[in-house]
C-alpha cells in the first residue's frame, strides 16, 4: 500500500492568480473588428476565449433568424485556428452553401442536435472542455446566471470561443435576461442592401460589452476573404459621444 500523502490542493488564491493569468492571455486573443466598433469593445477585439450571446432584435426572432446564423458564422471564419467548429441546435437547418458564402468551410463544421436548452449548453460546455473545437456554438432561448458561468468558465480555462445564439426559425420561444456571464451580447436585425448584388447589411447592436460601452451601427458583410467579419456603413449614434467613446474627442 502506498501511504504517501498526496499532494495538497490548489489554494484559493493560487486558483484566482492561475484564472487571471489565463484571462490575459486570452483578452490578448481575438478577432478584429475594425476601428468602430472595437473601440467599444474592451480590449479592441472580440475575446476568442470568452462566451458571447447573439440574437435577433426584439420581435423579431422568427424572421431573423437567418440573419443571426449568418453573423456567427462569419465570426468562426475569423479565428486563427485549423480545428473544425461545434453546432449545437435542435434542428440541422445551415445551408452548406450559404455557409462558404460567408466565409465557412462546411467540410470543418460539425452539427449536433439536442433535445432541449439543458442538452445544448451541457454538448456546449462538453464540446468546450474537450479542447477538440476552435469554437463551439449553441442555440438556446434560456442561459441561466449558473449555466452562462459554467461556459465563460470553460472559455476562458481552454481559450476557445463560446456563441450562445438566440435563433427560433421555427417559432419556438425565447427568454431575455439582463445579466448573465456572456463578454458581449448583441442584436442583430436586416435591412436593405445597397443593390441586387450587394453584399448583405444589417443593423448590429452592441448591448452589453464587459469592459467596454454598448453601440449600434449598420454594417455590411464583408467579404468571404476580409479581414474583419464586418464593415461599418453607418453609426447609428451621436458622433460626439461615439467619438469620446473611443477616445477621439
Amino acid at each position: 500500500m502506498n501511504l504517501r500523502a498526496s499532494s495538497p490542493p490548489p489554494s484559493l488564491a493560487g486558483l484566482v492568480a492561475q484564472l487571471r493569468r489565463q484571462a490575459e492571455r486570452t483578452a490578448r486573443a481575438g478577432i478584429g473588428m475594425g476601428a468602430v466598433i472595437g473601440g467599444c469593445l474592451g480590449g479592441g477585439v472580440l475575446a476568442i476565449g470568452a462566451l458571447h450571446e447573439v440574437g435577433p432584435e426584439d420581435g423579431a426572432e422568427v424572421q431573423q433568424g437567418a440573419v443571426v446564423a449568418a453573423f456567427a458564422a462569419r465570426l468562426l471564419a475569423r479565428i486563427p485556428s485549423a480545428l473544425p467548429w461545434l453546432w449545437v441546435a435542435g434542428r440541422e437547418d445551415l445551408h452548406a452553401p450559404g455557409l462558404l458564402a460567408l466565409g465557412l468551410d462546411p467540410g470543418r463544421l460539425v452539427l449536433a442536435c439536442a433535445r432541449d436548452d439543458a442538452a445544448v449548453l451541457s454538448a456546449m460546455e462538453a464540446g468546450l472542455r474537450g479542447g477538440g473545437f476552435a469554437a463551439v456554438v449553441g442555440e438556446a432561448g434560456h442561459l441561466s446566471r449558473v449555466a452562462g458561468r459554467r461556459l465563460q468558465l470553460a472559455c476562458l480555462r481552454h481559450g476557445r470561443m463560446g456563441l450562445l445564439l438566440h435563433r427560433w426559425p421555427y417559432g419556438r420561444a425565447m427568454v431575455r435576461e439582463e445579466q448573465t456571464a456572456a463578454v458581449t451580447r448583441w442584436r442583430i436585425g436586416a435591412v436593405a442592401s445597397a443593390g441586387p448584388f450587394a453584399l448583405p447589411r444589417w443593423r448590429l447592436a452592441l448591448v452589453h460589452a464587459r469592459g467596454g460601452v454598448p453601440g449600434e451601427w449598420i454594417v455590411e458583410a464583408g467579404e468571404r476573404d476580409a479581414a474583419d467579419p464586418v464593415r461599418v456603413v453607418t453609426e447609428l449614434a451621436d458622433p460626439a459621444a461615439a467619438a469620446q467613446r473611443r477616445g477621439l474627442g
